[in-house]
C-alpha cells in the first residue's frame, strides 16, 4: 500500500538488507561444512551478486503487479539499479543499489498515482448522471471508496470504482471538480481544505461531547458554585417538619433552570435519569444512600443567580422551620457519575472553562 508517496522504504531495504547477509551467510556456512562440493568455486562477490539481482527482480516485480512496468519513469529507474549493480562487487554492490531504492519506489508511486487520477477521471467522465448541472461540485475519493459526492454519480459508477483493481491499494485523497459537464482533477488546495475542514469538524464534535457529557454526568467537572444544606426542623417529626424526596427534587430542578453545569446530591453525581427516593428517614440518590438531615447539594454554575433561584424555596422551608442553608464558594469539583471513565484530572480543559465563569 503506497504511503506518502512511497513503498514502505525504510522497512523495505531493513530486509533487503537482511536478505543479502542471509544469502552470504547461508554460502559462508555452507562453504565451512564442505557442502558446497561439487559446485565450484563459490565466491563471496558471486553471492553478493545474486543478492542484488533479487532486489532488482522484486523491484520489477512490484512494479509488474502495480501495471506501471513499461512507464519511461520506472524503466529508466529500474535501469539505473541494474547499471549500478554491474559497475560494482562486493558488499559495495549491494550498498550502492540500496541508495537507488528511493527513485525506484518514487518512480513506481508517481506513476500508480497518476494511472489512480485517470482511472477516476475515466470512469467519472462515462457517468451522464456527473455531467448535469452548471454549479462546480465536488467528488473526494480515497481508493475505492467515495467519502464525498455519492450523490453526483450513478449507481453504475459507485460500483465501478469499488471494482477498479488499480484503485484497490491507493490511500490517497483525490479530489473531482464537476462543472457544466466538464469533469477534472481538483488541485491539492481542495483535498487539504477538506482534511482541515474534517479537522475543524471533528474538533467541534469533541467540543459538543463534553458538553453532553458534562450535562449528563459523565464528566467530572469544577467551577464556582454553591454548596446547599437542606435540613429538618429541630425536633421535627411532623410531615411539613421533614426534608423528603420532592423538596430535594425541586432544589435540584431549581439549580438547573438558574444554568447549573452539574449538580451533586449527597456526593452522587446528578445526571440523565438521576433519580431521588426517601424510604422513611433514609435518602436514596441513584439506587445508593447518602446522608441525611442536612442533605448536602452542590452545584456548578454563576453562584449568585443559582443562590437567587433557591430564595423562594428558602422562605417555604422557614415557615416549617426547615433549614435551607446556601453557601456561595469559587470552587467546586463534582465527581462523574459512577461507572464513567472519565475523571477530573483527565479534563483541565473543562475544567478552566467551569472557572472562568464569575458572576458580573
Amino acid at each position: 500500500m503506497l504511503r506518502d508517496g512511497g513503498l514502505g522504504r525504510i522497512p523495505r531495504i531493513v530486509l533487503l538488507l537482511w536478505l543479502g547477509v542471509m544469502i552470504l551467510n547461508t554460502w559462508v556456512l555452507a562453504s565451512g561444512r564442505g557442502l558446497t562440493y561439487g559446485l565450484g568455486e563459490v565466491s563471496e562477490d558471486r553471492v553478493y551478486k545474486q543478492a542484488t539481482q533479487a532486489i532488482i527482480q522484486y523491484y520489477r516485480q512490484v512494479a509488474s503487479a502495480a501495471g506501471v512496468q513499461n512507464e519511461k519513469a520506472v524503466k529508466t529507474a529500474l535501469a539505473g539499479m541494474q547499471k549500478t549493480a554491474q559497475g560494482q562487487a562486493g558488499t559495495d554492490a549491494l550498498t550502492d543499489l540500496l541508495t537507488h531504492v528511493g527513485s525506484v519506489e518514487a518512480a513506481i508511486g508517481s506513476e500508480m498515482r497518476k494511472r489512480y487520477r485517470e482511472t477516476v477521471l475515466k470512469i467519472i467522465r462515462a457517468d451522464p448522471q456527473a455531467r448535469r448541472g452548471d454549479q462546480v461540485s465536488t467528488v473526494l475519493i480515497i481508493g475505492q471508496e467515495v467519502i464525498e459526492g455519492k450523490e453526483l454519480l450513478s449507481s453504475t459508477t459507485l460500483q465501478r470504482l469499488k471494482e477498479a483493481a488499480a484503485l484497490e491499494t491507493m490511500t490517497e485523497l483525490v479530489g473531482v471538480g464537476v462543472k457544466a459537464g466538464e469533469v477534472s482533477i481538483l488541485p491539492p488546495a481542495r483535498e487539504l481544505q477538506y482534511y482541515e475542514t474534517m479537522e475543524l469538524e471533528l474538533e467541534e464534535m469533541g467540543r459538543r461531547l463534553d458538553g453532553v457529557r458534562r450535562a449528563t454526568g459523565q464528566m467530572a467537572i469544577a467551577g464556582p458554585g454553591v454548596i446547599i444544606q437542606a435540613g429538618d426542623a429541630p425536633g421535627g417529626y411532623l410531615w411539613e417538619e421533614i426534608v423528603h424526596e420532592q423538596d430535594i427534587r425541586e432544589i435540584v430542578n431549581s439549580l438547573y433552570f438558574a444554568g447549573a453545569r452539574g449538580v451533586e446530591v449527597g456526593g452522587r453525581r446528578f445526571g440523565a435519569g438521576g433519580w431521588v427516593r426517601c424510604v422513611g428517614p433514609v435518602v436514596v440518590v441513584n439506587g445508593k444512600t447518602v446522608a441525611a438531615n442536612p442533605v448536602v447539594i452542590k452545584a456548578v454554575g454563576q453562584p449568585q443567580q443559582l443562590a437567587k433561584s433557591l430564595k423562594e424555596l428558602q422562605e417555604i422551608f422557614a415557615q416549617t422551620g426547615k433549614r435551607l442553608d446556601i453557601e456561595r464558594v469559587e470552587h467546586l469539583e463534582l465527581v462523574p457519575l459512577a461507572g464513567s471513565r472519565t475523571g477530573l484530572a483527565d479534563h483541565q480543559e473543562a475544567v478552566i472553562v467551569m472557572e472562568g465563569e464569575a458572576d458580573d
